[in-house]
């Protein structure tokens, strides 16, 4: 054959069968010292057209394919999600403003990039809990920022914008709740008025509560996390590192939040300490340390005259009588002189009225380092363990089961287990079981999965075999590859045989893939004009 070239630059390949008659010409690398004629050259741009018009062709049916698997998923799935997104956002805001909100600043914290944002409104409005609550949501979002960059780029556009939703639902529900008469959280309260409660010279009762507040507060989050967790989002914070983490290393989500949760509660307890007042210091915390001091040391350094002039003062706004007998028995100048009983029921009158006068460094660094390791902490580990254990039991993602099914279908089962995505292996045996004295043939499918993706596969099993029966096993560990997730690709072969079986559409693709490649064309012609004439107008040519 002649094309410009040699015989010997070209292989050319015939295929004869019933329909048709294909030749393939297939051309060989040309030498430096070798040049293609015209023909030739625009026979191979037109081999090259041909593959790049395939190339825009597919990457159009991609985009096309995209975009309906968008529209699918708020056409099906969307408002569903979304339901459990805002209630989700709902408990949240509740647990917050009706549960950790009103415990004040010695009460609860919540775990990881919360208990930094409810340190930080409180260093902003340290006595406004109106305002601390607001603050808590917009500091949230803000600390947020960049781990919405971070959850972008490795956990996917749908987790961050779902994210996103949640925190701004999460705002909006808290203004909803803070500028509404009568459930606003100041005037209103569950169980008890914590506020009021807190302020009440009674200690006890107070550090009772903030358990109990921990204990429902946790339980609220936990559902609420499992909530959204379901949906493929998050709360924000932490989560955009934890569930990157928990999906690389297959552990329960539940469980890192709760190991990090801890660390950064610690930390904040400490730093929220070291700012606060000795008059907001627990009554029993300050009790036991004055009552800790001899009469002769609080009497030297001065702390026995400010506890017996802020005791006169308080006694004559709230008279106790056997203050007032105090009072009665010692002149001011007399004070060294009492009792070791008297001494000790006077610290203890000062302090559940908030004393605050000029205690001595040494013992207000005693008393912070008393109050770091009191309620607020046990109370705020509660509230995260509660949460965490609340999570991993509605939200068992990484929690394996062994389940034994024996039926008399097992071709079928299998070819569920399989249709529903399952990428484990499937264990069968040929059984004989004795049943009331008489011997049935069964079979036996064995495979291990998450107990959440069991409740997917369970009910269908049952339909298609309702004698069937399963047992199953508690599964400690598993150990070597062991895929946890189940891939479904229902919706993507939808769209996919949507778009490629309709051939009109497939036209229109064509179409428009001609059109875009042709002004591709037009532009490398332009530019290469540009370049061969910038070239010959050069001095050196």
């Amino acid at each position: 054959m002649s094309n410009g070239m040699n015989t010997s630059d070209t292989e050319v390949t015939v295929e004869v069968d019933n329909n048709a008659v294909n030749v393939e010409e297939h051309i060989k690398p040309v030498s430096k010292k070798n040049k293609i004629d015209k023909k030739t050259a625009k026979t191979l741009l037109l081999k090259d057209d041909q593959e790049h018009l395939f190339y825009i062709e597919n990457k159009i049916i991609s985009k096309k394919e995209q975009t309906l698997l968008v529209q699918e998923y708020f056409k099906k799935r969307f408002i569903k999600e979304f339901f459990m997104i805002a209630l989700s956002s709902l408990l949240i805001t509740i647990a917050f403003d009706y549960f950790v909100t009103p415990t004040g600043r010695t009460g609860l914290f919540p775990a990881g990039i919360g208990a930094l944002a409810r340190f930080f409104s409180i260093l902003s409005f340290q006595n406004d809990r109106h305002m601390q609550g607001s603050f808590y949501f917009i500091y949230y979002f803000t600390i947020n920022t960049p781990l919405f960059i971070f959850g972008f780029y490795k956990l996917g556009k749908k987790f961050t914008y779902t994210t996103t939703v949640y925190i701004v639902l999460q705002i909006a529900f808290d203004q909803f709740f803070q500028n509404m008469p009568f459930i606003n959280p100041i005037e209103f309260n569950f169980i008890v008025n914590f506020y009021q409660l807190n302020s009440m010279p009674n200690a006890l009762n107070t550090s009772i509560w903030l358990f109990i507040f921990a204990a429902i507060a946790g339980a609220i989050l936990g559902v609420a996390y499992s909530l959204v967790y379901r949906v493929g989002s998050s709360t924000g914070g932490l989560d955009f590192i934890t569930i990157y983490y928990s999906n690389k290393t297959n552990k329960s989500v539940g469980s890192i939040n709760r190991n990090v949760n801890l660390i950064i509660l610690g930390t904040i307890i400490i730093l929220n300490t070291l700012i606060l007042p000795v008059s907001q210091i627990n009554s029993d915390i300050k009790m036991s340390v004055l009552k800790g001091l001899s009469i002769e040391e609080a009497n030297n350094n001065g702390l026995l005259d400010q506890m017996w002039k802020f005791a006169q003062n308080v006694n004559q706004v709230s008279p106790d009588f056997q203050m007032q007998q105090i009072l009665d028995k010692y002149s001011n100048t007399a004070t060294a002189s009492m009792s070791i009983d008297d001494f000790k029921y006077l610290a203890e009158f000062v302090s559940k009225h908030n004393f605050d006068g000029d205690i001595p460094t040494l013992l207000v660094v005693k008393m912070k380092v008393l109050f770091i390791f009191g309620p607020s902490l046990f109370a705020s580990i509660v509230l995260v363990l509660t949460a965490g254990m609340t999570t991993n039991a509605m939200y068992p993602k990484f929690k394996v089961r062994t389940f034994m099914i024996t039926t008399n279908m097992p071709k079928e089962i299998n070819k569920l287990l399989v249709e529903k995505g399952y990428q484990n292996d499937i264990l069968n045996w040929d059984t004989t079981n004795r049943i009331n004295g008489n011997y049935l043939h069964r079979s036996l499918v064995m495979v291990a999965m998450t107990v959440l993706n069991w409740q997917q596969v369970e009910k269908e099993i049952f339909l298609i075999d309702p004698e069937s029966k399963v047992t199953i096993l508690k599964t400690k560990k598993v150990k070597g590859i062991f895929k946890y997730d189940i891939k479904t690709n229902e919706a993507r072969d939808f769209v996919t045989h949507k778009v490629r079986n309709n051939e009109k559409e497939l036209e229109k693709i064509k179409q428009i893939a001609i059109v875009r490649l042709n002004k591709e064309n037009e532009k490398i012609n332009k530019r290469n004009k540009r370049i061969t004439k910038s070239k010959s107008k050069s001095p050196n040519n």
